[in-house]
């Protein structure tokens, strides 16, 4: 142990890593914790303000479908089998 006037200081400044670090590092993390919620706090807020109300329960709402049948293709005509399409015209 250092040989400092006061015993409880030589304690802290033998031991720092411990008396001064790592409270340090949690109090960083409480303070972070804290930011974190009051932001999400304040964001949750601003979502409820603009998105509409939900409707009333029992409350059918139509909607046209997003998938459709497409519609028929017009039918090409028939390639010849054999050669090059430049040497049959």
């Amino acid at each position: 142990m250092l040989k400092y006037s006061h015993p409880t200081l030589a304690l802290i400044l033998d031991y720092w890593p411990i008396t001064i670090f790592a409270p340090a590092i949690l109090v960083l993390i409480a303070t972070l914790a804290l930011i974190t919620r009051w932001w999400d706090g304040r964001d949750q807020a601003v979502q409820e303000s603009v998105r509409p109300p939900a409707p009333a329960e029992g409350v059918v709402v139509g909607w046209e479908p997003g998938r459709r049948k497409p519609a028929p293709a017009a039918r090409r005509p028939e390639q010849p089998l054999g050669g090059d399409a430049r040497a049959a015209s």
